[in-house]
């Protein structure tokens, strides 16, 4: 669990127990996962539950996450945005963060206490940056700023 206070918004305190990741584009490039981020992932599942969300685009997800303290889920690609926000509501949205980059990603960072939005080398959805709390350039930073979450603090106070 990771709590984070956020003084002058709405809900001052918030109190996160999940993290729901996109693969493709946000942990991954070309879908693979850099060993530098699974390092990462690991050190921030000893504080949440993590949860990794795909379509499995390059069919590597299996292999990507087995050295992850994570669940994955593969999801078919039809209706993937519509999926993605079904695992997020039985996770619980008041308690789970979401972290993506793409168009099926919108809905899952609209919804999500936090909504952090990855701009790499995919790039990011208009839609999806218009419903995301923080922008990064890249996954190290958004799994940061959970590992330190005074930068989420810092960034979001009024």
């Amino acid at each position: 669990m990771i709590k984070i206070n956020i003084p002058g918004q709405e809900n001052a305190v918030i109190i996160i127990k999940n993290a729901v990741f996109d693969m493709n584009g946000t942990l991954s490039e070309d879908g693979i996962i850099k060993n530098d981020v699974k390092i990462l992932l690991n050190e921030l599942s000893k504080h949440l539950d993590v949860y990794v969300v795909t379509s499995d685009t390059f069919g590597t997800a299996e292999e990507m996450v087995k050295d992850i303290h994570a669940k994955l889920f593969i999801i078919d690609g039809e209706n993937s945005g519509v999926k993605k926000l079904e695992i997020l509501k039985k996770l619980g949205y008041s308690g789970s963060i979401a972290v993506g980059n793409g168009f099926n990603d919108t809905e899952i960072l609209k919804n999500a206490v936090l909504g952090i939005g990855i701009m790499g080398a995919e790039g990011l959805a208009l839609k999806a940056a218009l419903n995301c709390d923080i922008i990064v350039g890249k996954i190290e930073d958004a799994i940061g700023l959970l590992l330190n979450p005074k930068r989420i603090t810092a960034t979001l106070r009024n």
